[in-house]
């Protein structure tokens, strides 16, 4: 070929990319034009969604939780600061909405329709902009209709979660917006420590004591595991007075125990506790030379391994297995999912037979859960509410077959699981009603605190005030004889004064109830004075 009358032919590949450049830029510019109508589509989904969920924060717990909330069939919006994190197009090839932008600001919570949304998820990495967060959709949302916007909010520091928890409580409701908080860390201690009993699964004593565990790692999730343990195995002390051993590992576990000591004063009046400074690369622990208690306390029964690194937490457990190698001890591994070096350890517990002892924990597939996460502060208060009803009732001869409201928590109509949050929302108002206040579990006897008699009556009205408030919002009525839920009718929609004496005993036998089940929740009451004692 000749070009521009010169005698010498021009390169094939110029030739061909003469030809080939407009294809490419038409591609290109067909490419671009896609993107830009996909996102004009997504702005324009977004513009007519409602009831639906915003996740801001996609690190692991957001991942997880936006494929589990996919998985129910709930529409998500996810919020992510980082335009380059990898797993936006997993999210986006899944269906899912992806706003970039910093999750405190309000203008890109707007964008994400968190004024229209149903539940809002704040797992960013840090506890101050998952606070920021809260405090932004707050604004947002006040004075909404057509139900609350529910907000989890996750805090990872352990005495912080369980400060704020205590105030949450206390704050005054704004229309339009509840607060719930939660950490995988203290939902994930109370799962380890139910799948695997300190005591071991028969929940019994060793033959030489009480139980004696071993905590390895002493971050957030190992400090929530041992209070929680601790916590777990009072009753029992108060009851027999046998202590239990815990054996601490960490570098700075002797700092770390007297710190949980001046936190929570029945911490080493009900346990053992044996701190070593050490770090799990150190020969002492390649050794096992934290296991020198054992002569004294008795064998460890089950040994928790909670260390972040997953790889780090792997070797650890199994360097402490085999120095186990000849109690019928379990060692407990936390590992971040269900994949991976977890699924080595499932794998492995099927060779050798010392393996059947080991056991991963993932904690972030059992924490992520979306029930559990959207639960938060108050639907394990009204939890502990309805669980302590069951029990009273059940105390005094009702059954189910008698007393329909007497099911697992699972089970309950949602009106009836709704009376229970209900009741749990207005905790804080009563205790204020009677110069009273919450404050986090640190007194480990708090659920032997007594109201006054007094106390008791100014609750059980206020109570019974505000069932009839709610059922009569709900279009419910007063009408003699038996309730009739298919009417909306019920002979107990009368003022305190004209209601049946033993139907204001029920008032009150839940309201002397009050201590226990917010000590089950991790609350204790507080006097603001003491003229009211």
């Amino acid at each position: 070929m000749i070009s521009g009358g010169l005698d010498k032919p021009v390169p094939w590949e110029l030739d061909l990319a003469r030809h080939v450049l407009p294809l490419v830029v038409g591609y290109a510019g067909i490419a671009a034009l896609v993107v830009l109508f996909s996102a004009q589509v997504h702005r324009l989904h977004l513009g007519r969604m409602r009831g639906h969920v915003v996740v801001c924060g996609l690190g692991r717990k957001g991942l997880l939780l936006t494929r589990r909330l996919g998985d129910l069939g709930l529409a998500t919006v996810v919020v992510e600061r980082d335009a380059d994190n990898r797993a936006i197009e997993r999210c986006r090839d899944e269906g899912t909405i992806v706003v970039i932008g910093e999750a405190s600001d309000p203008a890109v919570l707007r964008s994400a329709g968190v004024r229209r949304a149903a539940y809002l998820i704040s797992v960013c990495d840090d506890d101050g902009v998952n606070a920021d967060v809260a405090v932004a959709a707050r604004a947002l949302t006040e004075g909404r209709r057509g139900g609350d916007l529910s907000c989890a909010a996750h805090v990872a520091d352990a005495r912080l979660w369980e400060l704020l928890r205590a105030h949450q409580l206390e704050l005054e409701r704004v229309g339009g917006f509840r607060l719930e908080l939660f950490s995988v860390f203290d939902l994930g201690a109370r799962a380890m420590l139910a799948d695997h009993p300190p005591a071991g699964k028969a929940g019994q004593t060793t033959a030489n004591g009480p139980a004696h565990v071993a905590v390895v790692g002493l971050g957030h999730f190992g400090t929530s595991l041992v209070v929680q343990a601790a916590r777990d195995w009072y009753p029992r002390f108060r009851d027999t007075g046998q202590r239990l051993t815990i054996t601490m590992v960490d570098r700075q576990a002797t700092a770390h125990s007297d710190a949980l000591c001046s936190l929570y004063p029945q911490l080493a009046t009900a346990c053992v506790l044996l701190p070593h400074d050490l770090d799990v690369n150190d020969a002492g622990y390649l050794r096992a030379s934290f296991l020198e208690g054992e002569r004294e306390h008795g064998p460890v029964t089950t040994a928790y391994v909670c260390l972040d690194q997953d790889s780090l937490a792997l070797s650890a457990g199994l360097s402490l297995l085999q120095s186990l190698h000849d109690r019928p001890a379990s060692v407990v591994v936390r590992l971040g999912a269900q994949a991976g070096l977890a699924t080595y350890v499932q794998d492995a517990r099927r060779t050798p037979a010392s393996a059947a002892q080991l056991h991963a924990f993932p904690l972030l597939e059992r924490t992520c859960v979306p029930d559990l996460v959207l639960g938060g502060t108050h639907e394990q208060l009204a939890r502990a509410i309805h669980a302590e009803y069951c029990r009273h009732q059940a105390a005094q001869g009702d059954t189910p077959a008698t007393n329909p409201s007497l099911r697992p928590w699972s089970e309950l109509p949602a009106a009836v699981a709704e009376d229970n949050r209900r009741q749990a929302d207005e905790v804080g108002v009563k205790l204020a009603a009677v110069d009273c206040g919450l404050t986090a579990l640190t007194d480990w006897d708090a659920d032997l605190f007594a109201f006054t008699p007094a106390e008791i009556e100014k609750l059980a009205e206020m109570e019974h005030q505000r069932w009839v408030d709610d059922h009569l919002r709900e279009g419910w009525r007063y009408a003699a004889g038996e309730k009739r839920p298919d009417k909306k009718t019920h002979p107990g929609l009368v003022p305190w004064s004209e209601l049946p004496e033993s139907e204001r005993d029920k008032d009150r036998d839940l309201m002397r109830s009050l201590p226990v089940f917010l000590v089950r929740a991790g609350y204790q009451v507080r006097r603001l004075s003491q003229q009211s004692v």
